[in-house]
């Protein structure tokens, strides 16, 4: 099969297409048949060499997709060839079939289209386990959310709006802006040209806020972890600050670092506030949480009340070009390959 390979650590040109020996079928798995990719910052840090677990190239990327079922192993009763599947692997989610364990996947529901199922996953489940499980965030409260307009900051704003739950919404561009306002946020700020403390203070009245969401780090953590309010959840998952257009930028990421608070903890104690951090990578082996939460959301999607937000959609051949768009910042909502 032709698979897409990270043929070395680097900018987005080292993605080759090369071919490889389709998957092999263990113990539990399912064979999917991929009829679209999601692509998420995780496929940039792991093209970087920076990702956790991350192996040695030559590998196949990617970690979210939707697709057909082709065959199951033996014991897996719960799908069968033809179901329409959408979920997530460690890697290997950039070729034309994947193999993944039965417990990583559900099935779609019969009206999403592939692109929306290869939205969903990881996109929905980061949303709901930063706010709910983690953030533990309730009506009438009020979450900054940084980064809005990307695939998480959409899920979180149609799940905020859904729990009545008051949304600041950070963003880089008007475009991005716009789209935040139109997806529920009561209050919108540009961190590139507005002074963030001020604006957040300025409209809770000085109280601040009760939770953040930041996939950015870096010098937005060190202006956000003050705004918290007695109380307060600060929700760290991802450190976009450090990529530059191509590559990581090595100057940016030690600018980024330094600039980013050392945490004493007394002072956590005084203030009651608490610092939590996530990766949905390292949580697959919480299968019956993962099932709950997505079962869940299936359901909302049912109700209509969360769809996808898909920015742009790439044919399979265009994944350099699909990475240097998410990779540039460029990109509103989520960015989804189709696979032919």
């Amino acid at each position: 099969m032709k698979a897409v390979i990270v043929s070395r650590f680097g900018p987005p040109e080292v993605l080759q297409f090369r071919e490889m020996r389709a998957p092999v079928l263990r113990e539990g798995m399912v064979r999917v048949e991929v009829r679209a990719v999601g692509l998420n910052f995780a496929d940039i840090m792991g093209r970087l060499g920076v990702y956790p677990g991350i192996p040695n190239p030559p590998f196949i990327p990617g970690i979210e997709f939707s697709g057909e079922i082709l065959e199951t192993a033996e014991e897996v009763h719960m799908f069968k060839p033809g179901d329409r599947v959408m979920g997530f692997t460690p890697q290997g989610a950039y070729a034309p079939q994947v193999c993944v364990s039965a417990q990583h996947i559900r099935k779609m529901p019969p009206r999403m289209t592939y692109e929306e199922g290869a939205a969903f996953s990881v996109t929905y489940m980061s949303a709901w386990h930063g706010m709910k499980t983690l953030g533990q965030v309730r009506p009438g409260e009020t979450l900054l959310l940084h980064a809005a307009a990307g695939g998480v900051g959409t899920a979180a704003l149609q799940l905020a709006k859904h729990w009545k739950v008051r949304v600041i919404a950070t963003a880089s561009t008007p475009v991005k802006l716009t789209v935040a306002k139109d997806l529920g946020a009561a209050h919108v700020v540009n961190y590139v040209e507005e002074d963030l403390r001020k604006r957040v203070r300025e409209i809770t009245g000085g109280r601040g806020v009760d939770l953040v969401m930041d996939s950015v780090g870096g010098s937005v953590f060190r202006k956000s972890w003050k705004l918290l309010a007695p109380m307060g959840r600060y929700v760290l998952y991802g450190f976009a600050s450090v990529t530059g257009a191509r590559t990581l930028e090595k100057l940016r990421m030690l600018r980024e670092v330094v600039q980013t608070p050392l945490i004493w903890p007394p002072n956590m104690v005084s203030k009651n506030v608490s610092l939590m951090g996530f990766n949905m990578y390292f949580l697959t082996d919480k299968s019956n949480y993962l099932h709950t939460v997505a079962d869940e959301l299936i359901k909302l999607y049912a109700k209509k009340v969360v769809r996808p937000v898909i920015g742009r959609t790439f044919s399979f051949e265009d994944v350099v070009a699909a990475h240097r768009w998410l990779q540039g910042r460029k990109s509103v909502g989520k960015v989804v390959m189709s696979v032919p």
